[in-house]
């Protein structure tokens, strides 16, 4: 979607259009669902936020100035209501820890394949704390650069830089000590 037509699109939503809406939300509604699953990691708290997100966006669509595009706006919505329900959430059994990688009958870490390296991956960037994780999935995973992080977060570009960098040291240690580095 070109970006005049999404900014007729937003104009239209804030004057009351539901098509507008439903085409806006059709357009960003898989993209912002698997960004808060890749956060929860549960399938139906990433979809009740989902809705929740669009729902808040849609509200405050008055409050969109236009000073980034609609879907860094967006993603802040989603990343902020995320954390908010993620600090709110008692800690669940997603937090388990990485099977004991030291274990000779396991598969030495050059020897295993893609799938299985990301799922451990993808379990260390669950230990993370949420500031570091949403930095590392809205850089690695959503492709969003520094400039756009930092307005999503609403922070500063080199905050967005030191907080990844410090969240790379926190992955490579927890990876080392699970032995898959």
């Amino acid at each position: 979607m070109e970006e005049n037509q999404e900014a007729q699109l937003v104009n239209l939503a804030r004057e009351g259009s539901r098509d507008a809406m439903e085409q806006l939300m059709a357009r960003y509604e898989k993209e912002i669902y698997f960004h808060v699953f890749r956060m929860t990691r549960h399938v139906e708290d990433a979809r009740d936020l989902a809705q929740e997100i669009f729902i808040k966006a849609f509200r405050k669509l008055d409050g969109f100035k236009g000073n980034s595009s609609f879907r860094t706006w967006l993603y802040r919505i989603a990343t902020h209501h995320t954390l908010n329900f993620l600090s709110r959430r008692p800690p669940s059994g997603s937090s388990d820890p990485l099977p004991d990688l030291a274990d000779p009958s396991r598969p030495a870490p050059e020897t295993m394949d893609r799938a299985e390296l990301s799922h451990h991956v993808s379990r260390a960037i669950d230990r993370l704390p949420g500031r570091q994780k949403a930095v590392v999935l809205l850089k690695a995973y959503e492709g969003l650069t520094y400039k756009e992080i930092a307005q999503v977060l609403e922070c500063s570009i080199g905050n967005c830089k030191a907080t990844y960098h410090n969240a790379i040291i926190k992955l490579r240690e927890i990876l080392k000590n699970e032995t898959i580095l």
